[in-house]
């Protein structure tokens, strides 16, 4: 009789969870300078390499340091055992953002083990996260990123929204940039932004995109060395007066794809993006030596010159009933 178990991850499942993510892996591949892939096999790849099969979780050691950063900045790890052995895995983000997220619970990743799918794991995962949701007074629970919407649907969530990655130019330094003020966005936990929206970037939730931009959030590869990480306070002209009204954090992440552009980050006291403030934005990039700008934003927000890549995602939503107030302490 099999035995399905649901706990808490700890780093020492960090093995068993990379092979359960390496076990859906259909075809390795290998890049070369010029950006094209071939055919190689696991043993050859080196951790980075083996990172852009498809995330941290590809190499045990890479898939311990995600971890740990993981469930050293609030997040949850989960994993499912079959008879005492890990055979899937989840991972979720709590998050406490303007409506209609409010207080939020984002599954960011669900993975079963191939030779262990279609016997009901991940639905047992599924159903633990969502008490998980109801522990921790949550008003939302969503799937940011829906790869299968169908077994989503299944638990009770609906499609309600979508997201498009557009890339928008910034063009020269104008003279009629609004005037904004500029100051260095100092590393520390989510409790920097709590509450505020992710305006622009959105690919998890705010507590997931904030950690996953701070420095140090992915190991040292050599091939990463040179990328800029630059973080900012930016306040636009009329609130330069008090510290914190009107300021909001904007993150620059260089693309190692085009070294000319940056992922894109902004973390707003509210969720209204004005045309001031984008405007800065775009200035301060190019400013910062960037041409263009790459970022999630809902596919029905309309910014200025943004063009929309062919890349789309689905968020599918759980509104909850536990909305009583509560100490907010995670």
């Amino acid at each position: 009789m099999t035995s399905i178990h649901i706990r808490p991850a700890t780093l020492a499942d960090a093995p068993a969870i990379s092979a359960v993510h390496c076990s859906n892996v259909t075809a390795w591949k290998t890049w070369e300078a010029d950006g094209s892939s071939r055919p190689a096999r696991y043993a050859d790849l080196t951790p980075y390499q083996r990172w852009l099969n498809g995330g941290p979780w590809l190499d045990a050691n890479s898939c311990g340091f995600h971890l740990n950063r993981l469930l050293n900045g609030g997040g949850f790890a989960l994993v499912a055992e079959l008879n005492g052995r890990v055979v899937a895995t989840a991972e979720l983000s709590l998050a406490h953002e303007p409506p209609p997220y409010s207080r939020n619970l984002n599954l960011s990743a669900l993975y079963v083990h191939r030779n262990h799918q279609r016997q009901g794991i991940g639905s047992s995962l599924m159903q633990y996260a969502l008490t998980l949701a109801e522990k921790h007074h949550c008003e939302t629970f969503t799937v940011a990123h829906a790869e299968a919407p169908n077994f989503y649907k299944r638990h009770g969530l609906k499609l309600a929204e979508r997201s498009t990655r557009f890339e928008i130019p910034v063009g020269p330094i104008r003279k009629s940039a609004p005037t904004y003020t500029v100051a260095p966005l100092e590393d520390g936990p989510y409790d920097l932004v709590r509450g505020w929206a992710l305006s622009i970037g959105r690919y998890q939730n705010a507590q997931h995109d904030w950690e996953r931009t701070r420095p140090n959030a992915v190991p040292d590869f050599e091939e990463w060395q040179h990328l800029r990480l630059e973080r900012h306070w930016i306040t636009v002209g009329r609130h330069r007066q008090s510290r914190h009204a009107g300021r909001a954090a904007l993150i620059f992440e260089e693309s190692p794809h085009r070294l000319d552009a940056a992922n894109t980050f902004l973390f707003n006291p509210t969720p209204d993006l004005s045309p001031e403030l984008f405007s800065s934005v775009r200035d301060l990039a190019s400013r910062s030596g960037f041409t263009r700008l790459h970022c999630f934003v809902r596919s029905d927000v309309k910014l200025p010159g943004a063009v929309a890549t062919d890349y789309q995602q689905q968020l599918f939503m759980l509104r909850l009933h536990s909305t009583r107030r509560h100490k907010d302490t995670r």
